[in-house]
């Protein structure tokens, strides 16, 4: 009879006691049941990091966006709290570069690296192409034309100067590795497009090569003025550096953590998808940083930053607000030859 009236229970009571045992299991378990969270994978695509507001979209037409029309539009806020990431950094990437450089070693600083420094000029250009019709004065600054172009890196050949890389300064700072009589870091900011076909083809004749900090997202969505990554892979495999310059080019002095994060970190983790290797500097867009931003540069591992304050001498303390020379576009070849002597 007992038998008979158990087996007429209905199903969903079964399954009610059977719920509340798991509970109580669980329970009695205590924390040791939970699942444990794992570090981030350094892999992660930038859309999943958890903490990191939602890609920003363009309102801008691809022909017209430039760092300078996103300056003034409204950056997007993001209200995620940013502490599950608080701690991700990225792994080196194993493999060599295309050049013997010390892109591929983790240096460590020697007994003198707190009190060496180094005089080197680091250029910074933007744009190497024709001015544009009905160009502004800020604009025609941040352009060297073609014909200047070429006759600046014709006077660098002549005088006998070498382009070296960041990753050689940094060696240099660190290790006391030895650097060209006459050294000079060539830097082009934002990555336009025209750069393959001014700024490359009047390097290639004296075998100098530069490093380009990257918008990625622009990249990503291929806006019409930037560099598409098969270009932006093939300097690299040429001997160039391809370094991250965030995704959208924002200001991120006064912006949370959780924006700068996703703004540096994404670009980082683009720009070692597409050249295969960890990218080791930065770029803060309009030189602008807060104790913030430097402290976020610092945990993802990079070696150093770029900023746009004027000068040529670097130490290794510094080594996260590096000087650079910025060159005119409105400049003459007298101006451009007696800028590079005041630097050296």
């Amino acid at each position: 009879m007992c038998r008979q009236s158990w087996l007429k229970i209905p199903n969903y009571l079964l399954a009610l006691v059977a719920g509340l045992a798991l509970v109580l299991c669980l329970a009695a378990c205590g924390p040791a049941a939970l699942p444990k969270l794992t570090a981030l994978d350094p892999q992660t695509p930038t859309a999943a990091l958890p903490g990191s507001p939602a890609p920003l979209a363009s309102s801008t037409p691809a022909s017209s966006a430039s760092p300078e029309a996103m300056a003034t539009q409204p950056a997007a806020t993001s209200s995620v709290a940013p502490t599950t990431i608080a701690n991700a950094t990225l792994a080196p990437t194993d493999g060599a570069t295309a050049t013997a450089s010390p892109a591929a070693l983790a240096l460590t600083p020697d007994a003198q690296a707190a009190t060496r420094r180094v005089r080197l000029p680091i250029l910074m250009y933007h744009y190497v192409e024709p001015w544009p019709a009905g160009a502004s004065l800020l604009r025609m600054g941040l352009t060297v034309q073609p014909a200047d172009f070429q006759a600046q890196m014709a006077y660098l050949h002549s005088q006998g100067f070498v382009t070296v890389s960041l990753y050689d300064l940094m060696a240099a700072l660190e290790q006391g590795q030895p650097l060209p009589a006459k050294a000079v870091v060539l830097t082009f900011d934002d990555g336009y497009r025209t750069l393959v076909d001014y700024a490359a083809p009047a390097l290639k004749p004296y075998g100098y090569t530069g490093t380009v900090f990257v918008i990625t997202q622009l990249m990503d969505q291929d806006f019409a003025q930037y560099l598409t990554w098969p270009q932006a892979e093939a300097l690299y495999a040429a001997g160039w550096k391809i370094e991250p310059h965030t995704k959208t080019h924002p200001v991120l002095a006064g912006r949370d953590r959780a924006y700068q994060l996703y703004e540096i970190f994404g670009s980082i983790q683009t720009v070692q998808a597409h050249i295969g290797t960890m990218p080791r500097f930065f770029n803060y867009p309009y030189g602008k940083f807060d104790s913030l931003t430097l402290s976020l540069v610092k945990q993802m591992n990079l070696w150093g930053a770029v900023t746009e304050y004027p000068g040529s001498q670097h130490d290794y303390p510094d080594r996260y607000v590096l000087h650079r020379v910025r060159i005119d576009g409105t400049m003459s070849l007298k101006d451009f030859i007696q800028t590079i002597k005041n630097a050296q």
